[in-house]
């Protein structure tokens, strides 16, 4: 069946990785994984660091690409993937990095609407409805003038929550959302995103190693030890 025909998107699987390899310069890091994130699906990665873990989320969104295998997302090889707005990413990034950024957190989430919503144009105050509306179902609506720099770690990850909810996308991917959180805000993340999926039916890939998170989060979980997948837990 030709991408964009017969079926929804919504009934598409989110994510299929088969027999996906990679490689750091001569190092191989993945050894033939193969994955499967289903509509309405949590799964959780977890393992030691330098398992692989993120390598695996960074394939999933098409930040970097195999040396082998295939990758899919919804249906279509990521090659030919356009729909980024069915794609929610909040990528591991020292807070630091994003707390340089001059802006507020309006005009955080305001921006990544743009970046995603390919295809679709909306004025100036959708775009600051659709923003804020985001923001308020992540409890920070009330610091959308507040500069990024000034938030607290834990606000920081809400406002990235809500820069990878915006545009409405059924898959959300996190990588180790929690690093660097207190256990109140660790918990705090947990809840919105586990809201956000029983809310919006979302498909969710989470790369942990805080088995902390797993609980309030249900789903499978997948340990990944030396660039492959070692077991499978419900």
């Amino acid at each position: 069946m030709a991408a964009g025909q017969g079926s929804p998107a919504a009934v598409a699987t989110p994510i299929e990785l088969r027999d996906v390899r990679f490689s750091y310069g001569r190092e191989e890091v993945l050894h033939g994984i193969d994955l499967t994130v289903g509509p309405g699906e949590i799964c959780s990665i977890v393992g030691d660091n330098g398992a692989g873990k993120s390598t695996i989320a960074r394939l999933a969104v098409g930040e970097i690409v195999p040396a082998a295998g295939t990758v899919r997302l919804f249906g279509e090889n990521l090659a030919h993937f356009g729909r980024w707005n069915l794609v929610g990413y909040v990528p591991q990034l020292p807070p630091e990095t994003v707390s340089r950024f001059p802006a507020t957190a309006l005009e955080l989430v305001s921006a990544f609407q743009g970046a995603g919503a390919r295809g679709r144009r909306f004025s100036r105050t959708e775009r600051r409805k659709r923003s804020l509306d985001t923001l308020g179902q992540v409890g920070m609506d009330s610091y959308a003038a507040r500069m990024v720099r000034e938030l607290s770690g834990g606000q920081l990850q809400r406002v990235r929550l809500a820069c990878a909810l915006v545009n409405g996308p059924e898959l959300l991917v996190l990588d180790e959302p929690t690093n660097g959180l207190d256990r109140e805000s660790r918990e705090a993340l947990c809840s919105l995103v586990a809201t956000a999926h029983a809310e919006r039916g979302l498909a969710v890939l989470l790369v942990t190693h805080d088995h902390r998170v797993l609980g309030s989060l249900g789903g499978s979980i997948l340990l990944v030890e030396d660039g492959r997948i070692a077991r499978r837990e419900a």
